[in-house]
């Protein structure tokens, strides 16, 4: 008895009358614990780099605000070039002045953030007692005292005030805040640093980038660059200006109507007014709040003033000062604060709106006339 050859495998006899080759077979072998090890490796290393990521955010941060601040710069420094000033004392020079401006409003500020939380401190106790008796009070009680209990909130805020455990609260409060200034003068030393260092390499830079596109796309890489360049530059340069107005104005508002810290104020609303159309509303917003306890009225004033310089700011500063950088659809401006302010705090929110802008730049100029050639 002869041995058969298995039916899966076609017979030498059968192969040679039909014609067709014989197909050789190979067992392959598989190693799960390999297999279980690479994968096990690569999920390792994709988790560490999102992890160095994550770490390095404010960094990166820190990069994208020095680097947009830089592109807010270079038409300044190109008129100054273009006049016979080195590149390096136009940058040097423009940096110092910021340096001198920040320290100047830090000096004036500071020791007026100072005496008022002592004043705070001190002056608290009283300025509970003496709630009930305040007009604004006296007016929200007698127009709103169906619908609001005033004198259960008046009792449960004397009672706040009075105990020494909150006032522990309060004191860790005021060293966390200790602490973010600390942080906030680390991260004005290191974007000097980056946006100084920006504007003195940007063109050595973007030629780097430019030789390592090749020569056949390089013209039109070079344009769509220059352009978004200059777009973004001229739209960090126009916020950074609509912020300057609007914190001049806070300043003499407050001044006017009595509120306190009038300097602290406007530079509170400077930051909040770098985010375009959300930013302003809270910046108000926190003026309104800080007015409220010294003067109804003077808070209500102020309110209705910033009401109307920001329809002045949408309507007639805003399209005159961002003319020539690109439009940002103002659904994507808030979105965009949103995520960047989820991701980086107030620095994500700031360099996201610039991302944004260069993203809809390129959409136009790029993604959209090769959809329309198709």
């Amino acid at each position: 008895m002869t041995r058969s050859e298995p039916t899966l495998r076609p017979s030498r006899s059968l192969a040679q009358s039909t014609g067709t080759p014989t197909v050789a077979t190979r067992r392959i072998q598989v190693n799960a614990l390999q297999i279980g090890l690479l994968g096990t490796l690569g999920v390792g290393i994709g988790l560490f780099i999102l992890g160095a990521i994550s770490a390095l955010g404010t960094v990166l941060a820190y990069i994208g605000v020095a680097f947009f601040i830089a592109l807010a710069l270079e038409p300044v420094i190109r008129w100054a070039t273009g006049r016979g000033v080195p590149r390096w004392v136009a940058s040097l020079a423009i940096v110092v002045l910021g340096l001198v401006i920040g320290a100047l409003v830090a000096l004036a500020v500071v020791p007026t953030i100072i005496a008022q939380v002592s004043n705070i401190i001190r002056d608290a106790p009283a300025f509970a007692a003496s709630l009930p008796s305040q007009p604004w009070v006296q007016w929200v009680t007698q127009n709103l005292g169906s619908w609001i209990d005033t004198n259960a909130l008046t009792q449960q805020l004397v009672a706040f005030i009075s105990n020494p455990a909150q006032w522990v609260t309060i004191g860790g409060g005021i060293l966390a805040i200790g602490s973010g200034l600390g942080e906030a003068v680390t991260a004005v030393i290191v974007v000097t640093v980056l946006t100084l260092y920006f504007t003195l390499t940007l063109p050595l830079v973007m030629t780097k980038v430019y030789q390592a596109v090749p020569r056949s796309r390089r013209a039109g890489f070079m344009s769509v660059t220059d352009e978004i360049l200059q777009s973004v530059g001229k739209y960090v340069a126009g916020q950074l200006f609509l912020a300057v107005c609007n914190a001049v104005i806070t300043f003499i508002v407050v001044t006017i109507v009595g509120g306190p810290v009038p300097l602290l104020l406007a530079l509170v609303a400077f930051i909040c007014a770098l985010i375009p159309v959300v930013g302003p509303v809270i910046g108000t917003s926190i003026v309104v709040l800080a007015t409220l306890p010294i003067t109804l009225w003077g808070a209500l004033i102020a309110g209705a003033i910033m009401l109307v310089y920001m329809q002045v700011e949408a309507y007639i500063l805003s399209p005159k000062v961002m003319a020539k950088a690109v439009a940002v659809p103002g659904a994507l401006v808030i979105v965009a604060a949103i995520g960047g302010a989820s991701l980086g705090g107030i620095l994500g929110a700031l360099v996201a709106i610039p991302v944004v802008a260069a993203g809809i730049l390129i959409f136009e100029r790029v993604v959209r006339p090769r959809q329309e050639a198709r």
